[in-house]
């Protein structure tokens, strides 16, 4: 599949739930973020029982050709810019970061320590929530997908876009 029009679709899925940036998203081509607030009532609104917040940052790159080295720079930005937004506190539930890596070759040194790329965070031992990090790098030439242990449910994501369901 194309690397741009690859690239353009998977924005275009994400932009159905996210508020996606390309400007301002250096160093990557955009980024995304998803907010999902929640309340819970007993009866009346004025019994409030739950307030739940939930976020998702997620961050896109496009490459010719990805290297170890570039997968690092970008996976500790991501993580970096994705955790800076957390707010912890009783009503939060989690601040996810993902990032999306969609390359027309993905070098071998990717392949071998794919699952090298993990990362997470809780807050007061998970009362004030926490944080985990999925990580998808795709070869557009050959379709094919590179997943942290995370990020095996945005690999299905990606696939059913690419497979036009």
């Amino acid at each position: 599949m194309n690397l741009d029009k690859l690239f353009e679709d998977v924005i275009g899925a994400y932009e159905g739930y996210y508020n996606i940036e390309r400007d301002n998203a250096a160093p990557f081509d955009a980024k995304g973020f998803l907010s999902n607030e929640s309340e819970q009532y007993f009866l009346l609104k004025s019994a409030k029982i739950a307030f739940v917040n939930a976020y998702e940052y997620a961050y896109f790159k496009k490459l010719d050709t990805v290297s170890c080295d570039e997968l690092t720079q970008l996976d500790a930005a991501a993580w970096e810019d994705g955790i800076s937004h957390v707010k912890p506190g009783t009503d939060h539930k989690n601040t996810d970061v993902a990032l999306i890596v969609i390359a027309d070759k993905v070098g071998d040194d990717v392949r071998s320590s794919i699952d090298s790329y993990k990362h997470s965070k809780n807050y007061m031992l998970g009362l004030h929530g926490f944080s985990n990090y999925r990580l998808v790098v795709i070869e557009s030439s050959t379709g094919t997908f590179l997943t942290n242990r995370r990020g095996r449910d945005l690999r299905d994501f990606v696939q059913r876009i690419m497979s036009g369901t």
